[in-house]
């Protein structure tokens, strides 16, 4: 039925048929407004003016609890910031940030049309408001011809330019269908999130049947005997601002917002006080070997996979949404560790994948030059593909810490690590409902800094001991 966009419903699996009946309750009494878009409007210098107020740049922490208090109350303090300095309004035609020289005529229109209604004399505040129009409605269609001219003048085949317009042009909104869980069908939205929730939980757990009982036992050992052992490791080298603030301008700030609210482009805009305000938290993080729980809670969206049955669960891809703050924190120690598998020459030459000056071009040369070098001594060249199911998904956390053990990594970031992969959670956003919440016992989420195969994956697959 069209317009009808609220209601439930339920599948029964009475029947011995394969066709299920659909149970459908439709509030016949709800009022639907017309649809419209929601334009929020930041008002950044304002942002500024209340971050400046509001966070102190020397804040106490002494321990992890004050540590976790410290970044809910820079959380908070940056959201309610937004807030404050943000105006929404809702549009029902395509939004246009007009120039002020429209604006200004708009404004002029409005004024003379409100003479009009007070006055209610014809002459010639009427005939003014009239004439505006028509100049107003002639500049906006100028505005929208010459906007279009430009975006197809800046499209360049040679960047990424040619495909961002053919994305936005032919990319269609497809609804979730139904989705196949254990118990049935799913139509409603949180039906859909928990299915989705059940799939994922049982692809974060360890394989039921473990290919190597022997080296198992190994790492778990190897593991015991660190932690139980104490270390006398020396201190992390400290964060500085210069360092944050070099992060937080290659940050994009059109990325996706985490679970905290806070959006790059509010981090962009920190005042120096908050700078170091932040600073003090990652230097404390790292001196207490610290990895806070609110920056492993991850918002999970499913983007479907191409040409598979989109009814099941495992036929999508999950993307984790998580706090852009607890990135920044990654990155720092994800800088760390790349210092440490440069300096003891972790990383195999053969490793050309999330490394820099590398790229997949690069190892497809390094292939063909090998091909070519065997023709011409007339040798056969074998080769071997690999294609890791749930790479991520299954990462065994006990096999890595063991290897960075192995391979000499600082106590500190050892120990790091451990807390960021122990504890995570995730929940399933779907038509911006929230699933129940759902534990990840194995494996990292994709798209973020320490999930990238230069840090963890390769680490985990390449030799636990390796010579200079």
């Amino acid at each position: 039925m069209k317009n009808i966009s609220a209601g439930d419903a339920t599948s029964f699996n009475d029947l011995s048929s394969d066709h299920n009946p659909v149970f459908f309750e439709i509030n016949i009494s709800s009022n639907f407004a017309a649809p419209s878009k929601k334009i929020s409007i930041t008002d950044w210098i304002s942002f500024g003016e209340i971050i400046h107020n509001s966070i102190p740049g020397n804040p106490k922490m002494n321990t992890i609890e004050d540590i976790d208090n410290c970044i809910n109350q820079f959380t908070c303090n940056i959201t309610t910031a937004i807030n404050l300095s943000t105006k929404a309004r809702h549009v029902t035609g395509p939004f246009r940030q007009l120039t002020p020289f429209i604006l200004e005529k708009i404004k002029l229109k409005n004024s003379f049309r409100k003479l009009y209604q007070q006055t209610f004399s014809p002459p010639p505040h009427q005939r003014k408001a009239y004439k505006l129009q028509k100049e107003i409605h002639d500049d906006i269609e100028e505005f929208d011809n010459n906007r279009w001219k430009e975006t197809i003048q800046d499209i360049n085949p040679e960047d990424n330019t040619l495909y961002e317009m053919n994305r936005k042009l032919t990319k269609k909104f497809t609804p979730t269908p139904p989705i196949l869980d254990t118990d049935g069908m799913k139509y409603t939205p949180l039906g859909k999130e928990n299915a989705f929730r059940h799939s994922l939980e049982n692809s974060f757990q360890e394989d039921p049947e473990p290919y190597c009982n022997i080296h198992i036992s190994k790492g778990n050992r190897t593991i015991k005997n660190y932690f139980t052992n104490p270390k006398n490791s020396e201190k992390p080298e400290l964060v500085t601002p210069g360092e944050v603030i070099q992060l937080i301008k290659k940050i994009n700030p059109r990325k996706a917002t985490g679970p905290d609210g806070v959006p790059n482009k509010a981090l962009r805009m920190l005042t120096l006080n908050a700078v170091t305000h932040l600073t003090k938290i990652f230097s404390r993080c790292l001196s207490l070997l610290h990895f806070p729980e609110a920056w492993k809670r991850a918002h999970v969206l499913m983007f479907p996979k191409p040409n598979q049955n989109h009814k099941l669960p495992d036929s999508y891809r999950p993307i984790s949404l998580l706090s852009n703050i607890g990135k920044l924190y990654e990155k720092l120690l994800l800088k760390r560790i790349k210092t440490h598998c440069e300096d003891d020459h972790i990383i195999p030459h053969e490793q050309f994948g999330f490394k820099e000056k590398h790229s997949c071009t690069h190892q497809l040369l390094r292939v063909t030059n090998k091909i070519v070098h065997g023709f011409n001594a007339k040798h056969f060249t074998g080769g071997v593909f690999l294609d890791v199911r749930k790479a991520f998904d299954r990462m065994w956390h006990q096999g890595l810490i063991a290897k960075m053990i192995n391979s000499k990594f600082p106590d500190y970031l050892i120990s790091i690590i451990n807390n960021f992969l122990t504890n995570r959670t995730f929940q399933v956003r779907v038509n911006q409902i929230l699933s129940n919440v759902g534990v990840i016992q194995t494996g990292t989420p994709q798209g973020i800094s320490l999930s990238q195969p230069y840090t963890i994956s390769t680490i985990r697959t390449s030799p636990i001991t390796r010579t200079s």
